[in-house]
């Protein structure tokens, strides 16, 4: 059987390139069709730009409600302002980390992850991240339309932008009426001017606050943990690797028996003299895969601590510890009930599946002897793979403590399709789907539905999410996003307080506009590049 297709990095800059190339190729025909121009389709470089004015009474309708709109979008600038900020020093945060501690390329660099497109983005699910992208386009942009019409500024068109796929939707605005020209004032002032560009941004962080509220409320409230256990690591090249055993598999009986903790699973492995026939569930298949070997049973190490004795005495990554200085570690009871007898500077043995390490123990805060292992919980070897029993319980909690964690639940948030629950899940949180989905049950008022509930969860997180992170990207202060249209007028505002030439006024708030949005969009590439320059792939 041939070996699955994979794609580096070159090849994903490749496809990109032709991509764009061909997109280039296909505006350039469709801006010289004339039939075309009069069907309200455009492009402008790669993007094809498709217009309507169907729905244009639409937003008349809605923006009747003129007070109403024009305090919640009053009311929201500061929020803009807040998350125009917020950002902005995130932004130089991730410039900082990337000159400090550049990390090696890795799937979160990868140029396929860099724009946020589902399907494409290896994190985003192609489903549920086009749905969710297609209501924050939608509840984004008609935001805009309605202030437009509020404030008394013409939309000349709605549409979608195309770029081999929808990318944009969007409502084409008068730009004389709304920004003026050196001929013609504006109509909108420049508070009316701030509200509409603010309204795009308003509307998304609303949306994202009512998906967010429902998802870890009520929602997330229905959801009860399972206790299974599963396949947690596969050593490579062992006789297990070459069987068939992957990560996250799980274990549903052993040897027509069916297995729901690790005591089951050790003691029906201690039983059995020669190969046992384990009963698995990858994903929607259900597979039997035979193993032999002599169970272990300890606590399983998923990483080691710099400048530690582990990291010293040179122990692997991952490993399962099983005894120490010759007292046996069946779990992590043991473990911490033999590290409570230790003394800092004491030499001991650590007996792993991989073999005896000797160790200095340096301090720990007790006063107690300390090695440098992070723990993941119970487990079992056998032959070179680990089973655990994954902590549902733990892992939910954990979820629902993200909004109740102020800035840092908010920092989780925004990270939480890439690096996950961490401690949990190590490929990021795509929702409960796939096979994390097998560790939980809907119950309470949510039991009649069954697995729809799961439906309705991803349903709220990537409305929520998408929305969220749609929002704060536009507040980023650089033109030609809100954010920087929103910063220019504020800019220009505070000017006119301390410099009575208005012209003067004029060239400084270009200046500074101008220079910090070279700021931004370099910071932007440059988080991208840079695990590539350093470590010479592009060089």
């Amino acid at each position: 059987m041939s070996p699955p297709l994979t794609l580096d990095s070159g090849d994903w800059m490749l496809i990109t390139a032709l991509v764009v190339s061909l997109s280039y190729m296909i505006g350039t025909t469709v801006n010289r069709s004339q039939t075309l121009k009069k069907m309200n389709i455009t492009a402008w470089g790669p993007v094809i730009m498709i217009r309507t004015r169907l729905g244009l009474g639409l937003l008349d309708t809605l923006a009747s409600k003129k007070r109403l709109w024009r305090f919640v979008a009053s009311a929201g600038v500061p929020l803009v302002v807040a998350g125009m900020l917020y950002i902005f020093l995130l932004l130089l945060l991730m410039n900082y980390v990337m000159i400090r501690f550049t990390p090696e390329p890795s799937s979160y660099t990868a140029p396929r992850n860099i724009l946020l497109i589902p399907g494409v983005n290896q994190f985003i699910p192609l489903v549920w991240g086009w749905v969710a992208l297609l209501v924050t386009m939608v509840v984004h942009e008609m935001a805009h339309g309605i202030l437009c019409r509020v404030e008394g500024v013409r939309v000349k068109s709605m549409g979608v932008a195309l770029l081999a796929f929808p990318v944009a939707a969007f409502v084409e605005p008068d730009d004389e009426e709304l920004f003026g020209t050196p001929q013609k004032p504006a109509v909108a002032s420049r508070s009316a001017r701030v509200r509409i560009l603010s309204a795009g941004v308003i509307s998304n962080f609303i949306v994202a606050f009512l998906a967010m509220a429902l998802f870890f409320g009520p929602v997330i409230g229905a959801i009860t943990p399972l206790d299974r256990v599963v396949v947690a690591d596969v050593e490579n090249d062992t006789a297990a690797d070459l069987a068939g055993f992957q990560k996250s598999m799980i274990v549903l009986g052993l040897n027509g028996t069916s297995t729901s903790s690790l005591e089951e699973l050790y003691q029906n492995f201690s039983r059995t003299s020669g190969y046992s026939e384990l009963h698995l569930q990858n994903g929607d298949r259900q597979m039997d895969i035979p193993l032999q070997g002599k169970p272990e049973r300890g606590v399983l190490v998923v990483s080691i601590l710099e400048d530690s004795p582990a990291s010293a005495a040179g122990m692997p990554e991952r490993f399962v510890i099983t005894g120490i200085g010759g007292r046996p570690v069946k779990g992590l009871n043991e473990f911490r009930a033999v590290m409570n007898d230790t003394l800092p500077g004491q030499n001991i043995t650590v007996e792993t599946n991989k073999g005896v390490f000797p160790i200095s123990l340096d301090t720990k805060e007790d006063g107690k002897g300390f090695i440098g292992v992070i723990l993941s919980g119970d487990a079992v070897n056998v032959d070179g793979v680990t089973f655990q029993v994954f902590p549902a319980g733990s892992f939910l909690a954990a979820l629902k403590a993200i909004p109740h964690s102020g800035l840092a639940g908010m920092n989780s948030m925004m990270g939480l399709p890439f690096t996950g629950i961490p401690g949990f899940t190590e490929d990021g949180f795509q929702g409960f789907s796939g096979w994390i989905a097998n560790f939980f049950q809907p119950s309470g008022w949510a039991a009649p539905l069954g697995g729809k509930l799961f439906w309705i969860t991803n349903f709220l997180l990537w409305v929520g999410w998408i929305n969220l992170y749609a929002g704060l990207f536009n507040c980023l202060p650089a033109v030609p996003l809100d954010g920087g249209h929103i910063f220019r007028d504020l800019l220009r505002s505070f000017f006119d307080r301390f410099v009575r030439d208005a012209a003067r006024a004029e060239k400084m708030t270009s200046t500074v506009v101008a220079i910090l949005a070279w700021l931004i969009f370099s910071s932007l590439l440059f988080t991208v590049v840079a695990p590539y320059l350093a470590h010479g792939i592009l060089s």
